[in-house]
Parts: structure tokens; C-alpha cells; sequence
């Protein structure tokens, strides 16, 4: 750990810095200093012996902020060293454990220090504007006071924040010609123009340093010559935070064309280390060492620091949450089919969110350890950051159960009570997709605006909603931001992202819990509208669903009354060979097959659809029906999914559940229609080598049979094993899928 001391002597004053634990003295003389306070466009003189115990409060807010963010960066290298390591390798799991709880400790003791300091702060909201507070205005208004020092500095200008009761009431201000103000902008800023992206005309701010020094010039009669010669002898600094702040609105991918310095863009640009620059800055010091690091790149919750944009007093940071694994979700598994239950890994998911921080709201992301999320809104949350019970490919959360609520740190603090944020977080929920050779793709999107739901009797840290005619996902603060998260978000699946990308992730969850049903994240009028998706999308495709928005099922149950929908569907399965109900819940799989059997549905004597035969078919019965209903099982994963879909054989998904068995029996009577063998000829008679011709047309029947017999039991890798969530589905053998007619020559005597 740095410390630092300043000790003022005879006009001059010793700094005393422990880097690395070695104590060193530096001694150098003391002169008066300017500082110049933006907002109030006010310059601050302060005499030699008063400007130290200025720097030291402002130094110590730093080190303050330089703790938490190095606390940070360890956190998240930790994170990401865990995911090196093999699943064996308990003894160096169990030592990162202890590291990260060492680390968030250290984080925990950071956020409470800093608290401690802005705990008496006014609300921003409440403080006059455009002022210059002081130690006389601490009984109605106690702010942080950004000040730019009029001196040149090798890292551009040097900002020093302090409390304001820390400025004393008598030392000299000079304040700019205030008459230029009355628009509300700042005397020393100009508007110019430039050409976009877009080709067009745009405006934004800049500083006018030229302009600053006019105003400065004016002041100079009512000021001491000592003044006078330091606003000489620095100029150059107004170029130089000119520059820095003018190139800052440049380059920022915000866009915001208006500068800000009011009490909350101070407090934003202090909580993100707009004072660390040339100080102490964690990114570029080891703080616990005073060693230099070898520049890296910043990831992770640290990156907001990095983005800072100065101008606009605005952070963002692209986050990889809980961490850049993701977290296995976990749901139990029925002991009455696995012996002895135990938790099925669902999939793993991560959140991909990009956070756009400004105010105060901004500000207390900046100081606090926790998160409290409500939709796409964040902001700070005073808890203790108490680590999870597991890291990288380690943490599992079972999404049934209500998440620890994070220990309480203390009351909000005042600086940040009532302050309200709009829409500050954007960015999508993506999962470990396996067809994606085990890349992340992404599920669902931020919902904007989009309420989240009181949970309808549901209860755990994740769950699936059909709303509007989009798939809601609501997820705990907690399962998204990790440790100290707090609250809830929502996430929305809309267009063709609804087949390509959720049907997928929730038939791989069925896949993974063994075809229990998921009842513990979603409603039974949420999943059964779910089944009924791929019905639809295969009788009139995506559209049709997203317009059918909360009155799906009843579009479902009309379209099975309507005979050009019927031949669609079993037209797209035929087509697709089955790929269209690939991921379509055993519930889907049932309604189709129910259709295709139930008789009074079609014309069974005129109806070339279903008779209609391939090239090595003839005389067949409903051959397009039955090919169409083996089609529908190409894609079961075992004889437990195979006995569900039997199960459900009802046209409306969720209307009936019987024996699969007898179920099956329906099936195989109406595939077995028409498959008797015929033979026809003379074998037997007086004519001499007669023969007889036996004709099989078709063997559906006996391929549904063998297609459950060559089934597995259950998946290849059991439900539960850590690999489960990551491996693809697998089709069934292809032989089972088709059917030739067979012809067989036989002679009297023959036995074939």
C-alpha cells in the first residue's frame, strides 16, 4: 500500500511516500496555487500554507477510489485464471476460493471507506446551481467540488476534487464575466459544427481557450501580482484542458454534443478517476506494491473506468456477467425417473450488457459494491460484496430457488437518494449454444421499457413468459451481476430469433432435466404456448405467430379445423425431413402426430397429399402421413422423450396425458393400415416353375417399433453431468426413417 504525507516547513513542504513499503522523503518549496472551479466559472486563489491540506483531501479520496478499483481488477483476474484450471483440480479450486474471498474483503473495506467520506453529501439535485460551495454553506449544502489546477502537468490537466466544507471562506475568488452566461452555457464554450457519419450537419461543444484567456484578462487588475504571474507563466493549461475535454466529445461514441460540469457531472467524473490521471492511477500502479504493470487491456466491471468520457461526464463499459464463463442454471431433476434426483445443468447463460452511466445514478455504480437492477435501470447498491459458492465453470445456481439477498452495507446514502436513472443498461442474454461448437450466441435482448411481472405465483431466480407475442425472460439481479446484485431484469426474444435461438436453448433445457417440464420457471399457459409455436410457424411461419401474440392457442386450435394449414405443416415436415420439429417440445411432437392418425381431419379416399408416395413406394396407404409422422420422431433423443411425445397425443398441447403405451398402440394400428403383405401367382399349382410375387408395400409400423427399440434409455451422458449441457442432439438411425415397397419371388416350397 502507498501512503502519502505532506508536511508543510519554512515556506516549503516535505512529501513523504511509502511505495512498496520503503519510506521516501521528497522536499521541495511551496508556493501558492490557482484553481480554477468550472461550473461557477470561478478562479480560487489559496496561499502557501493552505493549498496542502486541499491536495491532501483530495489525494485521500483518491486512494479511496484507487482501492476499489484495484480490488476490482484482481477480482476479475481471478476470475479468469479459475477457468484455466481442470474440473479435478479441487486443491487449486479451493485456493482461489480463498483468494477471491480475500479480494472481496478488500473491496467490502474500500466501498465502506468511501461511503464514509460522501455520507454527509447533499443530494446533487439540491445543491444551488452553478456555485462555488464552501465551508459557510455546509449546514444547507455539502457537495464535491471539482477544481482544474492552473498548472501544467506532463498528463494533461490535473482535476482535484474535494468536499466543499474542506474550502475555506476566505480565500480570493475572481469569477468570470457572468453576463455571457444567461443561455445557460458555460462563457468559455463555443458551439461548432461538423459533418457526421451520416453526412450531415451536426453541432457540439468545445472549449474556447482563446476565449477563456479574454475572460481571465479582465480579472487580472483586481488580482495580486503573484496571481497575475501564475496565470502567465501557466496558460498553456487552458490549451491543454481544452484539448483533452474538446477531443474527449470528439472521439465518444455517446454523442452527447453538450459538455457538462454542473454537480452531478462532477461527481460522475470524480467516481470514475478523472483524478487517478497522473496519480495514482490503479490501472497503471500496482497500489499494494507501487510497481508498474505491464499495460493490459481493461475488461470486465474495470472497463468503465477506462471508457470515461470527460466532456460528457459519462461512463460505459461492456460487461461479461457474472463473469466471462457465465453460470450453469440448475434445476432439479425428478428422483421418481433419476434415481436420485440431483440437478440437471439446464444450459449456461451469460449476460452481455453495456452500461451507459451518467449523474448520479452513474456515480453511485462507481462507489458502491452491490446492484440493484430493475429492467433496464441500475444503479448502485449499498451491500456487502459476500462471494458466491462458486466460480468460473464452478458456479451452478439452482433457478428455483430464491437467490441470497445480498447482506445490507447500510442505508443509501444521501448524495444518492432519489436520484432517478433512465434506460442505462442495453446489451442480451446469451447461452453456450452446442451446434455452435461451444461459442455463446445470443438469446434475448434488454427489453426496453418492458415491465417486469409481479411473478404469478412463481417463485426462483429465472423465468419464461409468452407476452405480446415475444418470449419474456426475467432473470434475477443476483443471476445476472453475480455477487451484490439485487433485483430483476427482463429480456425479450421477438421474430425470427424466437425459432432460431429460443426453441433451441429451451429443448436443449428439456433435453438436459430429462423432460420434466420446467413448471418451477414458467407458467403451464407459457409453455404450452411455446409447444405451440413450431405448430404455427409450420403452417404459416413466424409471422403468423407474432400476430397471434397472447391468443395462441386459440389460433392453433382454428388452424387444425383449416385443411391448408394442416397440409402445410405436414408439407414442411415432409420437406424438411423433420428438421422443422428439431426443436419442438415431445408436447408438439404428440399434436402432429395426433393430426396426422385422427381420420375425420381427411379426405382418406380422395386426398392425394396423403398418398402421395416416393419414388420407391407403390400401392401404399397414407404413405405422405405416415413418412410425416416418422419424420416428427427423427430428432428424439431417447425412449423417455419417446414415451413423453406418445403421451401427449392430443392436437392441443396440454389438453390430455394418458399411457404412452396405449397411445402407441393408435399409432402403429394407423402406420400398420394397408402393410399387410399380398401375393399373387401360381406356386402350387399344376403349372410348371410357377411363381408368386409377395408384395410389403410399406413397414412404418415395424420402423416405429424398432426406432423406440434402438433408442437409448436415457441420454448418452447422464442428466446432471457437467458435459450434458454442451452436447448436441443426435437424430435417430437413418434406416428407421424410410420406407421402399419390397417385392419377393417365391417358389411352392419357398419359406421367404
Amino acid at each position: 500500500m502507498m501512503t502519502v504525507k505532506v508536511i508543510p516547513w519554512d515556506g516549503c513542504y516535505s512529501v513523504m511516500t511509502r511505495p512498496g513499503g520503503v519510506c521516501k522523503e521528497v522536499v521541495a518549496p511551496s508556493y501558492p496555487r490557482l484553481y480554477f472551479h468550472p461550473d461557477s466559472e470561478t478562479l480560487l486563489a489559496i496561499d502557501q500554507c493552505d493549498w496542502h491540506d486541499l491536495e491532501q483531501e483530495s489525494n485521500r479520496l483518491t486512494h479511496c477510489l484507487a482501492q476499489r478499483a484495484d480490488a476490482l481488477q484482481r477480482i476479475e483476474q481471478l476470475q479468469k485464471d479459475v477457468t484455466t484450471l481442470g474440473w479435478s483440480d479441487v486443491p487449486e479450486r479451493n485456493r482461489f476460493q480463498n483468494l477471491l474471498k480475500e479480494e472481496y474483503r478488500h473491496l467490502d473495506e474500500a466501498c465502506k471507506t468511501l461511503r464514509a467520506e460522501l455520507a454527509e453529501l447533499t443530494p446533487t439535485e439540491n445543491l444551488p446551481a452553478a456555485t462555488l460551495l464552501d465551508e459557510n454553506s455546509k449546514k444547507n449544502a455539502l457537495g464535491l467540488m471539482e477544481l482544474v489546477e492552473v498548472k501544467g502537468g506532463k498528463s494533461g490537466a490535473k482535476f482535484v476534487y474535494v468536499r466543499s466544507d474542506k474550502i475555506r471562506s476566505h480565500w480570493r475568488r475572481y469569477r468570470l464575466n457572468s453576463a455571457e452566461t444567461k443561455s445557460g452555457n458555460k462563457s468559455f464554450l463555443k458551439v461548432v459544427e461538423y459533418t457526421g457519419k451520416d453526412g450531415q450537419t451536426h453541432t457540439r461543444h468545445e472549449i474556447d481557450p482563446e476565449k477563456l484567456k479574454g475572460q481571465l484578462a479582465k480579472l487580472k487588475p483586481s488580482m495580486k501580482a503573484w496571481e497575475v504571474k501564475l496565470l502567465d507563466d501557466n496558460s498553456g493549461v487552458w490549451s491543454v484542458w481544452a484539448q483533452e475535454f474538446n477531443r474527449s466529445l470528439e472521439l465518444s461514441p455517446l454523442k452527447d454534443p453538450r459538455m457538462k460540469f454542473d454537480a452531478q457531472a462532477q461527481l460522475l467524473r470524480w467516481a470514475y478517476g478523472a483524478s487517478m490521471k497522473g496519480v495514482l492511477n490503479p490501472f497503471e500502479i500496482d497500489i499494494r506494491t507501487g510497481q508498474y504493470k505491464p499495460k493490459a487491456e481493461l475488461q470486465g466491471k474495470t472497463s468503465v473506468y477506462a471508457n470515461l468520457s470527460l466532456a460528457e461526464a459519462k461512463s460505459s463499459g461492456k460487461l461479461h456477467l457474472p463473469d466471462n464463463v457465465g453460470v450453469k442454471i440448475c434445476y432439479p431433476l425428478d428422483p421418481a425417473k433419476i434415481p436420485g434426483g440431483g440437478m440437471g445443468i439446464l444450459g449456461t447463460f451469460r449476460f452481455d450488457i453495456e452500461l451507459i452511466l451518467s449523474g448520479s445514478v452513474g456515480a453511485s455504480l462507481g462507489i458502491e459494491a452491490g446492484v440493484s437492477i430493475s429492467n433496464n435501470r441500475a444503479k448502485g447498491l449499498p451491500v456487502k460484496a459476500m462471494p458466491d459458492e462458486g466460480y468460473g465453470f464452478w458456479r451452478q445456481i439452482d433457478v428455483t430457488k430464491e437467490g441470497h439477498m445480498p447482506l445490507g452495507g447500510g442505508a443509501e446514502l444521501g448524495v444518492f437518494v432519489g436520484a432517478e436513472a433512465g434506460a442505462n443498461v442495453s446489451g442480451a442474454l446469451v447461452w453456450l449454444n452446442p451446434d455452435h461448437d461451444g461459442k455463446y450466441s445470443a438469446l434475448a435482448k434488454v427489453g426496453v421499457g418492458a415491465a417486469v411481472q409481479a411473478g404469478g405465483g412463481l417463485s426462483g431466480q429465472l423465468k419464461f413468459r409468452w407476452q405480446d407475442g415475444r418470449v419474456r425472460i426475467e432473470v434475477s439481479g443476483g443471476l445476472c451481476w453475480g455477487t451484490g446484485g439485487k433485483g430483476s431484469m427482463s429480456f425479450e426474444v421477438d421474430g425470427p430469433a424466437i425459432m432460431s435461438e429460443f426453441m433451441p436453448c429451451l429443448i436443449y433445457m428439456l433435453r438436459n432435466a430429462d423432460y420434466v417440464r420446467l413448471m418451477q420457471i414458467m407458467m403451464a399457459d407459457d409453455y404450452y404456448a411455446f409447444c405451440a409455436i413450431p405448430l404455427l410457424v409450420g403452417m404459416y411461419g413466424i409471422n403468423s405467430v407474432i400476430d397471434a401474440g397472447g391468443n395462441i392457442a386459440a389460433e392453433l386450435k382454428k388452424s387444425w379445423d383449416e385443411k391448408e394449414s394442416r397440409v402445410a405443416l405436414m408439407a414442411n415436415i415432409l420437406n424438411t425431413k423433420g428438421d422443422c420439429l428439431k426443436f419442438a417440445p415431445p408436447e408438439s411432437k404428440g399434436a402432429v402426430i395426433a393430426a396426422l392418425i385422427e381420420t375425420n381431419l381427411w379426405d382418406n379416399v380422395a386426398s392425394p397429399v396423403s398418398h402421395e408416395e416416393t419414388t420407391c413406394e407403390g400401392g401404399t396407404v397414407f404413405s405422405a402421413r405416415k413418412r410425416a409422422i416418422i419424420y416428427a420422431l427423427r430428432w428424439v433423443q431417447s425412449q423417455r422423450e419417446y414415451e413423453n411425445v406418445m403421451q401427449h397425443l392430443s392436437k392441443m398441447p396440454g389438453e390430455g396425458k394418458s399411457d404412452w403405451q396405449f397411445n402407441e398402440k393408435k399409432v402403429i394400428a394407423f402406420l400398420a393400415q394397408g402393410e399387410t403383405p399380398k401375393t399373387y401367382g401360381y406356386a402350387g399349382s399344376l403349372v410348371p416353375s410357377a411363381l408368386n410375387i409377395t408384395i410389403e408395400p410399406s413397414h412404418y409400423a415395424d420402423n416405429l417399433r424398432n426406432l423406440y427399440l434402438h433408442l437409448p434409455e436415457a441420454p448418452a451422458i447422464p442428466p446432471g453431468h457437467v458435459n450434458m449441457s454442451t452436447l448436441p442432439l443426435r437424430e435417430v438411425l437413418p434406416m428407421y426413417l424410410y420406407s421402399c415397397t419390397r417385392l419377393i419371388h417365391s417358389m411352392h416350397g419357398d419359406t421367404a
